[in-house]
């Protein structure tokens, strides 16, 4: 058979070259493991498999995240595990308090065990993970916002002014605060403000609270009179900025609580408390004044809270007919000049010093000597008396709340609503807000996908309110440990579901990560066996084409002749 050699030899030359770069391609994908060698190999897959590929990469270091997040939820569990075994003995030492064979002294000492484990609680509050606060941190609710931002651009201006305007006070920049508003019910009181308190009398300002669940939706001004609230708990903080707080009478023992929470009523008044307790006491002013007691309790019922605004509009009345116009006003802007006075001190700017210096005349005659004298002029007649007036007049069924701008103190008629100016502004007061700054989002897969985990929040204990030390206050303190332990097994309940969400979130990205390493495996991953056969079928037509371009070689045959294109092999 005759065959032309210059187109033989040609083809095979091509024919070797092709088998070689099939064998490369093949041994490249079986070196690698991978199909999609080149771009060129197949562009569509080679772009999808980069776009599952990164997603892929972006879900495992969510993951990993997920995993610092379950970390931290657990870390918050076992703080709250330690909060839950320091409330159980709080308890615990509580009831040994109410033993009437124990004496006050023994009271003292077991006092002295849950003062300390009342501060472990706050310890507790201050932890962090890795910077991040175990508690408090978290997205904040609609209702938690409102609230937040009615204080910031209403509330606390608005009761600064009016403060500044009947008592005299100013606000201390230098004197920084928390202010704080709980999503849950912590129990005992809707708000506090917590100080801490000097040998010297002095006190600085801790924080300001709220318990939303006490107040009514909606939470913005002029729609809400939580104004109201806000109004009774600026008194005290700005009282403790203004005066010598933690000794206001002088004496260096009495608390003078009466004054205190009288004047925070007095702000906004009180005329619907003192109403309900006469109409469901059948106008028992004795029963009313007597809860007075000795001016220094601790105070939780309505009736302490009653009368002791009834106290202060009583003295307001006293100090007006003894000649200073200005009423109360004229005692707490004294008290301010006399704690600024760098020369004075608590004994010289107290309730004692003030009747003192002042002679503010008794109704049934002489003065006022102290605040001793004074809580027992306002529990006998006069007190009496004086109440009695007041309710033959209707001020504590009209219209106006009793507030010392309204019109039973010769102002103009103030409801609940108009006591408090809807006014907005920026307070003067140096507080420190939370942050809504979400920083339980949890970042669920590698698109950047989020949920906000429920924020927790931990126990603290007011230990000027709560504390063993009587029988009275043990008993109420006993009652306010029931709520505590009910709020920190919400708090648990909430962890719980914050853990359950992100070990379910973690299982979700592994399946998804699985799968898409699977996708990604389908599109680029080399098929051993189909690639192997492929090899070794190049392998085979290569070393054929060589071999016989290697025989071809032996031939006699000249290059003119193959250019000519000279037949061989014939006969």
């Amino acid at each position: 058979m005759i065959s032309p050699v210059n187109n033989n030899l040609t083809g095979l030359v091509f024919e070797s070259h092709n088998d070689k770069i099939d064998l490369e391609q093949s041994l490249a994908k079986l070196s690698s493991g991978n199909k999609l060698v080149r771009t060129g190999d197949d562009t569509g897959a080679f772009s999808q498999a980069s776009k599952l590929g990164s997603k892929n990469k972006r879900d495992l270091v969510s993951l990993q995240n997920l995993q610092n997040l379950l970390s931290y939820t657990q870390v918050q569990d076992g703080s709250l595990q330690s909060v839950g075994k320091i409330l159980n003995r709080l308890g615990e030492i509580t009831v040994r308090a109410l033993d009437v064979t124990s004496t006050d002294a023994d009271r003292e000492n077991y006092n002295k065990e849950f003062l300390e484990l009342a501060d472990q609680l706050d310890q507790l509050k201050t932890e962090d993970f890795n910077g991040l606060e175990l508690f408090g941190a978290g997205s904040f609710s609609q209702d938690k916002k409102d609230f937040i931002e009615s204080l910031k651009k209403n509330w606390l201006e608005a009761s600064e002014v009016i403060i500044n305007q009947e008592y005299g006070w100013t606000t201390a920049p230098a004197d920084s605060w928390d202010l704080i508003v709980n999503e849950n019910d912590t129990g005992g009181y809707a708000a506090f403000v917590r100080t801490a308190q000097y040998g010297d009398g002095t006190a600085d300002v801790i924080e300001m609270q709220f318990d939303l669940p006490d107040f009514a939706a909606p939470h913005t001004s002029p729609n809400s009179t939580a104004d109201r609230v806000v109004a009774h708990e600026m008194v005290h903080l700005m009282q403790a900025q203004n005066s010598y707080y933690g000794d206001i009478t002088g004496d260096g023992s009495s608390r003078g609580t009466w004054f205190k929470e009288g004047l925070a009523e007095f702000i906004h008044g009180a005329d619907s408390r003192v109403n309900s307790i006469l109409s469901g006491n059948g106008n028992d002013f004795s029963a009313l004044t007597s809860a007075i007691g000795s001016g220094n309790e601790s105070w939780v019922s309505s009736e302490q809270y009653a009368t002791g605004y009834l106290a202060v509009k009583f003295l307001h009345s006293r100090i007006k007919a003894s000649g200073q116009a200005d009423g109360i006003k004229h005692m707490t802007t004294w008290m301010k000049t006399q704690f600024d006075d760098i020369t004075k001190t608590s004994s010289d700017s107290g309730i004692d010093d003030y009747f003192q210096t002042f002679n503010i005349s008794k109704p049934s005659g002489g003065n006022f000597s102290s605040n001793s004298d004074f809580i027992s002029n306002y529990d006998g007649s006069d007190g009496q008396n004086f109440i009695s007036n007041l309710r033959t007049l209707n001020q504590f069924t009209n219209t106006d709340t009793g507030s010392i701008r309204g019109s039973d103190e010769g102002g103009t008629t103030l409801n609940a609503q108009a006591v408090v100016p809807d006014t907005s502004g920026t307070p003067g007061s140096s507080y420190v807000e939370e942050e809504d700054n979400s920083s339980l989002a949890a970042t669920i897969d590698g698109t950047g996908l989020t949920y906000d985990l429920k924020s927790v929040n931990t126990v603290t204990v007011n230990t000027d309110t709560y504390n063993i030390e009587s029988i009275t206050n043990a008993k109420s303190t006993l009652t306010q440990i029931t709520t505590w332990i009910e709020n920190l097994a919400s708090e648990r309940a909430n962890v719980g579901a914050n853990m359950s969400r992100l070990e379910k979130e973690m299982q979700n990205l592994n399946g998804k990560i699985t799968t898409g390493e699977m996708a990604v495996g389908r599109i680029q991953d080399t098929d051993v066996a189909t690639e192997s056969t492929k090899f070794a079928s190049s392998q085979v037509r290569m070393q054929a084409s060589i071999a016989i371009l290697a025989q071809a070689k032996d031939l006699n045959v000249g290059i003119s002749d193959l250019i000519r294109g000279i037949m061989i092999g014939q006969s």
